[in-house]
């Protein structure tokens, strides 16, 4: 409760002080086939609220689309428990009707071990929905809060030991350091200091930690052929397009502009099967 109160700014009144949680949960969903997702933790709070924590080491391509993924699923999960609470199914059938698309607050919580592109210059970002016209202007806010993502990239949290003012500062630095650093601080806290003590190497047999280390080694050497394998057929495709258009005789500035490729690359390409029908 302590860290996601820290994560979602929880505080007073809002504070989560009861809840049920779930680890490595397999939910599936018909639509009408079957489909799969794995939650790494899904939480209900006394109040209602839905939160799903994904912790992510690899950098998976489309990790973006996998976001509005998990959270579509969560959002349905957390309407079909909403209907099926007591108080809802006590409600008169006119009732009922009038409050069928009511929502429960539901929270996404993304915690990245590596750069997220579209958060330059901070490690917490929050992401709603919001109209187009009021983005940018003093006092936008997002048109519902009950659709909440909450991104934290741990490749930007910096902060030293002696910087440490928040629960949320203090929970970010265990995670980000945990696995690496020999001397993490004291917080004199029983919250931190249990956290500490399930995550110490030294309480570890050393058959475990080479089972771990092996695994952390294949999951990056996973992910790096899995990108690299990704590059390559996303290039051999833009160079498939090119050379079709330029069979077709397109302009070079369309042929840029479609096949994603720089005007040099293209133009070497030209170049290619101008000497292939010469000979």
């Amino acid at each position: 409760m302590n860290f996601l109160n820290a994560i979602l700014h929880f505080e007073g009144e809002n504070a989560i002080h009861s809840l049920t949680y779930t680890v490595q949960q397999d939910e599936v969903f018909h639509l009408p086939e079957p489909y799969r997702v794995k939650f790494d933790i899904g939480a209900k709070t006394k109040a209602g609220k839905r939160i799903d924590v994904e912790m992510q080491k690899l950098k998976l391509n489309d990790y973006i689309d996998r976001m509005m993924i998990y959270n579509a699923f969560l959002l349905l999960r957390a309407k079909n428990d909403y209907n099926k609470e007591i108080d809802f199914q006590n409600m008169p059938d006119a009732k009922k009707k009038r409050f069928r698309y009511k929502l429960p607050e539901i929270y996404s919580i993304w915690i990245m071990d590596y750069p997220v592109q579209f958060m330059e210059d901070v490690y917490r970002d929050e992401v709603g929905l919001y109209n187009q016209s009021s983005v940018g202007k003093d006092g936008c806010i997002p048109i519902s809060t009950k659709n909440k993502y909450i991104i934290v990239d741990l490749t930007k949290f910096d902060k030293p030991k002696d910087k440490l003012k928040t629960d949320e500062d203090r929970w970010l630095y265990i995670l980000k350091n945990a696995g690496s650093s020999s001397s993490l601080p004291e917080f004199e806290n029983p919250t931190f200091e249990d956290a500490l003590r399930r995550i110490e190497c030294d309480t570890a047999s050393d058959e475990l930690l080479i089972k771990q280390a092996n695994m952390k080694d294949f999951l990056y050497a996973y992910s790096d052929a899995i990108d690299e394998s990704f590059e390559k057929g996303r290039d051999n495709e833009r160079t498939a397009t090119a050379l079709d258009m330029l069979a077709d005789d397109k302009p070079i500035e369309e042929i840029v502009k479609y096949s994603h490729l720089p005007k040099e690359k293209i133009l070497e390409l030209q170049k290619t099967l101008a000497t292939k029908a010469d000979k």
